[in-house]
């Protein structure tokens, strides 16, 4: 007799396992033909980008004909996640309603550029490793770096300079985004000595000694020299030094 009723305990068990599955299937299938007659794609919402239009961002994540169901789409993009468009690190996917799906694009980060000799634009982040590697020109104001040159570009690869260079630029970034005077360009010489160039001067700060002291001066000429073409010297500037040079060009009119 035990043996009897362990087979039907046994057999009772994997019955119910039965029934489960088919129950899980079952409910599956509602949620699936629920799914595609009452939740078909409407609207999309595109936020967080103006470097592509709506329509192109809406065509590369709903790329199938599957994709114009909301569940669809969101679960694919969850399971599948795209995160490989030029200067678009990843994309977020959420539902706002049966019929209705948000796209929220995540840029890539980015402080500035170099442009390479075969008209390539190498994009750069807060930390100084390339984000993007592009023929596109974004014009967003972003600085532009001269005097560095890689070999072998790729995207995560560092810039090219060592570390105290790398904090000496992200320093001065600071401070010149912090008194709203971002430059046009900053170029490096031979010994990594900064020169930042804006529209009709440019200001030679040599290196990183006494950095917020040059700053400072700075800002106390700039009214001086506003309009005026040519280079401010500070690269020699120094606590028995300070004698500040304005070297204009010789422009026609």
């Amino acid at each position: 007799m035990s043996r009897r009723r362990r087979r039907r305990s046994i057999g009772s068990f994997i019955l119910g396992i039965i029934e489960l599955i088919l129950a899980i299937v079952i409910f599956a299938l509602i949620a699936m033909a629920a799914a595609y007659f009452f939740c078909p794609l409407k609207k999309v919402d595109v936020e967080g980008t103006d470097l592509y239009t709506k329509d192109e961002i809406v065509n590369y994540i709903i790329d199938d004909d599957y994709s114009h169901n909301t569940v669809y789409a969101f679960i694919k993009n969850k399971l599948f996640p795209k995160g490989d468009a030029e200067f678009i690190e990843s994309f977020d996917v959420s539902i706002k309603g049966p019929n209705h799906l948000t796209i929220i694009c995540n840029e890539k980060p980015i402080l500035g550029y170099i442009m390479t000799e075969d008209g390539k634009y190498l994009y750069f982040d807060y930390d100084g490793n390339i984000t993007e590697i592009s023929e596109t020109f974004v014009d967003r104001g972003y600085m532009q770096v001269d005097g560095v040159s890689l070999d072998e570009p790729k995207i995560g690869k560092a810039l090219p300079i060592g570390d105290d260079e790398m904090g000496y630029l992200l320093s001065l970034i600071k401070i010149l985004r912090k008194n709203e005077l971002m430059p046009n360009a900053i170029s490096y010489d031979e010994k990594s000595h900064i020169t930042i160039r804006y529209e009709t001067y440019s200001i030679a700060l040599g290196s990183s000694y006494l950095l917020e002291e040059k700053i400072d001066r700075m800002l106390r000429i700039l009214p001086q020299i506003e309009g005026l073409y040519g280079t401010l010297h500070l690269e020699n500037y120094s606590n028995q030094n300070t004698d500040i040079v304005f070297e204009k060009d010789e422009v026609s009119e």
